[in-house]
């Protein structure tokens, strides 16, 4: 097997002054720009015009809104269904995924046997639509919770992440107990394909288990798939492996990048290639890298609770680029059916070939294919 090494470079490793956590909870933030909310208001009109096809009409539709927005007794019910479905048994086969405990291990699988399928791929943003979809009817049919899964307004508090609600100890916590001698950098390679691929994460404030809020000490199991060298007998982490969350978080992913600037470049691009190379780029991975440790692993970052508001965000960002032209934006495409394009170990000769709308038409649509939902 040949060795490429692709060095991702996912921030810039610095000297940094571990940061003290401010107060938590103020739900102002940095005001949004008119430009952004011009495309915002495009959006909402022209999917509001387009219902009625399939079935999503107005009173039907789920409203999902920022985590910031949402009102405490729906943030507090939403923590509670996350915990009801970590109560609830695995439902995957144990001779698969041996290390699946409960309910949001199932979903932790599937997106761990599904990576370098569904990552830098034709594939990633619709796939994860559907998931988080699918995430957000367990939470209301096995849990009894009402909403939606909101979204994590990153940019609005971009310069100083902890004053969001979400990082508060009554939602998801912050970061991770600080570990001298386990706070990154982490090189990793990425197992399953044909080559061998070096991934750097950087350095962080945390790196131990979460001290605070409802996850304080949450046990999880599956994981991690980010090893320095990958295990042979266990090179996805399906095997039991019952530890705490953890959180590393690294502030100038947040600072530098998860901006109203930038947020501006993502939903005002003109065409959908650079539209999905900025959302990855500027976006996508900085948010996981800003969380860190189980947060940041590309197999089994679904271990983190944030995750799914992080990719709520990630498909409003999307939603809101589609709207602009429902009709020859709905269903554009871009990239291989692989991680890059690269073979998978399991079939190294297989070349790499493009994604087609085929592969993916029954995941994109947000008000049709049994989906009814908008963003606010």
């Amino acid at each position: 097997m040949r060795t490429l090494t692709l060095v991702v470079t996912i921030a810039t490793f610095m000297a940094r002054v571990v940061m003290s956590s401010p107060c938590r909870g103020d739900s102002s933030g940095i005001p949004k720009p008119l430009e952004f909310e011009k495309l915002e208001r495009q959006y909402r009109a022209n999917i509001l015009a387009s219902l009625g096809t399939d079935g999503c009409t107005r009173e039907t539709m789920r409203i999902r809104k920022s985590w910031d927005d949402t009102d405490a007794a729906t943030r507090a019910d939403y923590v509670r269904a996350v915990k009801c479905l970590a109560a609830k048994p695995a439902t995957v086969d144990k001779s698969i995924a041996p290390g699946a405990v409960n309910r949001l291990d199932d979903f932790i699988w599937i997106h761990d046997n599904q990576t370098n399928l569904i990552h830098i791929s034709g594939s990633f943003l619709s796939w994860h639509r559907i998931f988080v979809w699918q995430m957000e009817d367990a939470l209301r049919n096995e849990c009894g919770y009402k909403g939606t899964i909101p979204y994590w307004d990153q940019a609005r508090f971009s310069q100083d992440p902890l004053k969001s609600k979400v990082f508060d100890n009554s939602s998801f916590g912050g970061d991770g107990e600080f570990l001298p001698d386990d706070h990154g950098p982490y090189n990793f390679t990425i197992p399953g394909l044909a080559v061998n691929i070096s991934v750097t994460r950087p350095a962080g404030t945390g790196g131990g288990c979460v001290k605070d809020g409802p996850f304080a000490n949450f046990q999880i199991s599956l994981g991690p798939t980010e090893r320095q060298v990958v295990d042979p007998t266990d090179k996805f982490g399906y095997k039991p492996n019952p530890r705490c969350l953890k959180r590393n978080f690294d502030y100038p992913s947040s600072r530098d990048f998860l901006t109203w600037e930038n947020a501006i470049k993502i939903v005002g691009a003109s065409d959908f290639v650079t539209f999905y190379w900025n959302l990855e780029n500027l976006w996508h991975v900085k948010s996981h890298s800003f969380l860190g440790k189980d947060g940041v692993d590309l197999f089994t970052s679904p271990n983190d609770p944030i995750f799914y508001l992080l990719h709520s965000q990630i498909d409003r960002l999307w939603a809101i680029w589609q709207g602009q032209n429902l009709e020859e934006r709905t269903f554009e495409i871009t990239g291989n059916r692989t991680f890059f394009g690269l073979p998978l170990d399991t079939a190294p000769n297989v070349p790499p070939s493009n994604a087609t709308i085929e592969d993916v038409m029954n995941l994109v649509p947000m008000t049709y294919a049994g989906r009814c939902y908008m963003y606010e």
